[in-house]
């Protein structure tokens, strides 16, 4: 059948209208988005920060047989952690009322003296982040304490330090602060985008189809002068550009996190894992493209299915497992770096757009995998129209029992 662009525009319309009526759903899809990410962002750097940080003064530890050393007794005194006395250490340490338990033996001082070696316990809570990092700064410390020994050992005997020590390891990191903050921006801001762009116009396509349906208009509505192949692509273009609204609200969402991050943090955003990121004009645009194709496929996907649909309801249940399929994706390149990316990924419905957001992220534009993105998804587009249309044009699809 013919398209009567005239009819498209008027269908578009009441429908945006109709949509527009529904304020809980433009609360949800448009302006929760501009509010959630960045407040996730926030809370993220706020809670890695705090997860990883130890203040000695306040973090508490149990040592036994503090009398038997003097000199580890004073290290850690000066390291100011906070000793308390506990009367089954393991217990505690399970319960994470105190995060580690270093035990000195009682005859520490005397084996020492006599040049024999000692063995120090530490015990950790490795459930416990905070234990596990108390863990560490001990074993540090006795670490550096036991070097200091042998180094006295050694000068005693006339030996240069130095000889037990023959290899030096100078570990350097040389990513740049943006590319540490990418690797978790990788998978957080693609899982975002594609998410709003998805279920932006889901209740949107279910109430204009399934909703039509059980309110009893759809079958005058049918009954007009306008084709069936006009009011699917009005409806249809009503509910992309619902889901390409709630794409671009998680789009403003993240931008606006960048901007707010370093002046709601202050000093302390130099902890947080976006610390050093910002986000390119170009990226931007391109992001833009990436959202807005894949708001068009799922768009008429969630029209096709929700015809099928003889009540809202029912449209609810068939349209609901695509919040979750989204949300798989993401882990298919999230422990692969960019050029590790395989022209396949870019041939894959959703895996195309996360990967190329990746790439993105990264800093890098690599027009064959952008080209590989746009083709293919031009490809799932027609495909996904026709499917909605085949459905639409059913009668008996649109009036089954």
């Amino acid at each position: 059948m013919k398209i009567n662009f005239k009819h498209v525009w008027i269908v578009l319309k009441k429908e945006l209208k109709d949509a527009f009526r529904d304020r809980k759903a433009l609360l949800v899809n448009i302006i929760l988005p501009m509010i959630f990410i960045p407040v996730i962002f926030i809370i993220s750097s706020i809670a890695a920060k705090s997860a990883v940080e130890v203040k000695p003064e306040k973090t508490p530890i149990c040592v036994i047989g503090l009398e038997n050393s003097k000199l580890i007794s004073s290290m850690i005194e000066k390291s100011e952690f906070n000793i308390v006395k506990s009367t089954n250490p393991k217990k505690d340490l399970q319960d994470s009322k105190i995060k580690a338990v270093l035990i000195i033996p009682k005859d520490f001082e005397k084996l020492l003296s006599q040049g024999k070696q000692v063995n120090i316990q530490i015990l950790t809570n490795e459930a416990d982040m905070k234990s596990s990092n108390v863990g560490n700064i001990l074993s540090n410390m006795i670490n550096e304490f036991s070097k200091q020994i042998v180094k006295q050992r050694l000068i005693q005997k006339n030996l240069d330090p130095s000889i037990i020590e023959p290899v030096v390891i100078n570990k350097e990191n040389v990513a740049p602060p943006k590319k540490q903050s990418a690797t978790i921006l990788s998978f957080l801001i693609p899982m975002f985008l594609t998410l709003w762009a998805t279920l932006g116009g889901m209740n949107v396509a279910i109430d204009l189809t399934a909703g039509e349906k059980e309110r009893g208009t759809l079958e005058p509505l049918l009954t007009t002068a306008a084709t069936r192949s006009s009011l699917v692509t009005g409806k249809y273009l009503a509910v992309s550009i619902m889901a390409l609204l709630a794409g671009l609200s998680s789009l403003f969402g993240i931008i606006a996190s960048f901007v707010l991050l370093p002046s709601v943090l202050g000093e302390s955003f130099k902890n947080s894992p976006f610390y050093g990121y910002s986000v390119s004009p170009l990226t931007v645009l391109i992001m833009l493209l990436v959202v807005i194709l894949t708001a068009i496929i799922f768009a008429a996907i969630e029209v096709a299915l929700a015809s099928y649909a003889r009540s809202f309801k029912e449209g609810q249940t068939y349209l609901s497992p695509i919040s979750i399929i989204v949300l798989i994706p993401p882990y298919f390149t999230m422990y692969k770096m960019p050029n590790e990316l395989t022209d396949t990924y870019f041939l894959l419905p959703i895996v195309n757009a996360i990967s190329v957001l990746k790439e993105l992220i990264y800093d890098i534009v690599n027009l064959q995998h952008l080209g590989l993105f746009v083709i293919s998804s031009i490809v799932y587009i027609v495909i996904s129209i026709m499917f909605a249309s085949r459905m639409f044009e059913n009668e008996k699809v649109l009036f089954r029992n």
